[in-house]
């Protein structure tokens, strides 16, 4: 079956739905079940809905019916493989907010909410990020979603927020680095070439053997 991508009218559906009094006080925000989602899609072993729906509600909704659990369900999924679609393409990724922080230190901006979202992603699927031989490189990556999330106080990130320019050059690069880790945890590592030494060594046997070439 075809892909059907959301349209703006089943995007504010959703995204009202996430806000209104049937859903748990702790459910997901649309912003941050879309950096949840991210998360998953980079994942290169995405988890199964009935894993990751309790995640996003925190708790079951008060449904009205089965037909509407199903269709807000499913509209969901559709979010999952439209973001799988938009890292898959040649695109750049769009992030569904500004890019900045709040002045408030009692109120996150969107992009907080959407980095948390983000990083929630990351922790629920942690084997998939960081037990590989790309775990440096993974965690180098990831560092300005954490000074953008409102979960870390590692004296590293602390050190960012407190510049203002530290910060904005950090998250600044966000969208970017969606792609850039959705590549390196999708992309099969290189296989190393073998020494030169022992390239010469087989080289120098086969010419001793006749003066033929190694095989390529």
């Amino acid at each position: 079956m075809q892909h059907q991508p959301l349209d703006d009218l089943e995007l504010e559906e959703l995204e009202n739905f996430l806000d209104s009094d049937a859903v748990h006080e702790d459910c997901q925000n649309f912003v941050m079940a879309h950096g949840f989602l991210t998360a998953l899609s980079i994942c290169p072993n995405t988890p199964q809905p009935s894993r990751w729906l309790p995640v996003v509600f925190e708790e079951s909704p008060n449904f009205t019916s089965e037909k509407e659990q199903n269709h807000i369900e499913n509209l969901l999924k559709r979010l999952l493989s439209d973001i799988q679609k938009e890292l898959e393409s040649e695109d750049d990724f769009l992030v569904p907010c500004e890019i900045e922080m709040s002045d408030n230190p009692e109120e996150l901006s969107e992009l907080q909410e959407w980095a948390s979202g983000f990083m929630e992603g990351v922790f629920f699927t942690e084997r998939s990020w960081f037990e590989t031989e790309k775990e440096e490189t993974v965690a180098e990556l990831l560092l300005p979603f954490m000074v953008a999330s409102d979960l870390f106080e590692d004296e590293e990130v602390q050190q960012i927020r407190e510049s203002e320019k530290l910060t904005q050059s950090c998250i600044s690069q966000i969208p970017q680095l969606v792609t850039d880790l959705f590549l390196v945890l999708r992309t099969e590592p290189e296989k190393k070439p073998k020494p030169q030494q022992n390239r010469n060594k087989k080289a120098g046997k086969n010419n001793k053997s006749g003066g033929k070439k190694p095989r390529k």
